[in-house]
């Protein structure tokens, strides 16, 4: 059955450097960038078929367009660019999709704004966290995030979009702390970034 595929991000690298117990909104019915996502994702579901040559008859089309992933418009429309240009320059008959994806995540995470307004829930739900868990001051945890480079700083925010980001958010809030804060903050992070683009069985 096609599904979201993990992407493997180095967000655990991230997160070493970077180092509020609040009721639980509802979830929002709808997201902002919504049809942006939708579109972006048809543009992806197209460059798929292209590569399998196979045009609007490829069989996995309608299943693609149905998926909506956790990547934000601007990334899934970059990845998508990357993507099948390093695919069709590869030289090998199977060249590996995962080590593509990962260097285009490296070419790609660099050219997205860190700094976007939609990042600072995170940022806060993140420093929140560390505050209740590890007694990180807040004003210390947003300091240190502030140095992190640009592509790691997008790589726990402005990555994802709106639906992701909640989905970090309400799990950086509410879960609860653990022997091993790194790893738990990593694991709020996980099912999102596992869901980022999307590939078939």
């Amino acid at each position: 059955m096609p599904a979201l595929r993990s992407l493997a991000l180095p967000i655990a690298v991230a997160a070493s450097m970077f180092g509020l117990l609040t009721a639980c909104p509802q979830r929002p019915t709808n997201f902002p960038d919504r049809d942006g996502v939708i579109a972006a994702q048809a543009e992806w579901c197209a460059a798929l078929a292209k590569l399998q040559r196979a045009g609007k008859s490829w069989e996995h089309m309608n299943a693609c367009k149905a998926a909506f992933p956790t990547a934000s418009p601007t990334y899934l429309r970059a990845m998508t660019s990357c993507f099948s240009r390093r695919m069709e320059a590869a030289t090998e008959s199977s060249p590996d999709r995962s080590q593509i994806i990962l260097e285009c995540n490296d070419e790609v995470a660099v050219n997205i704004n860190p700094d976007d307004p939609v990042a600072k829930p995170v940022v806060e739900a993140r420093c929140a966290r560390m505050l209740r868990c590890e007694n990180v001051p807040v004003a210390t945890c947003k300091s240190a995030f502030s140095k992190l480079e640009s592509a790691q700083r997008a790589m726990f925010t402005t990555i994802y979009n709106a639906s992701g980001r909640y989905e970090i958010v309400d799990c950086l809030e509410t879960a609860s702390c653990t022997d091993n804060e790194e790893a738990g903050r990593q694991a709020c992070y996980q099912p999102t970034s596992d869901a980022l683009l999307w590939f078939p069985d």
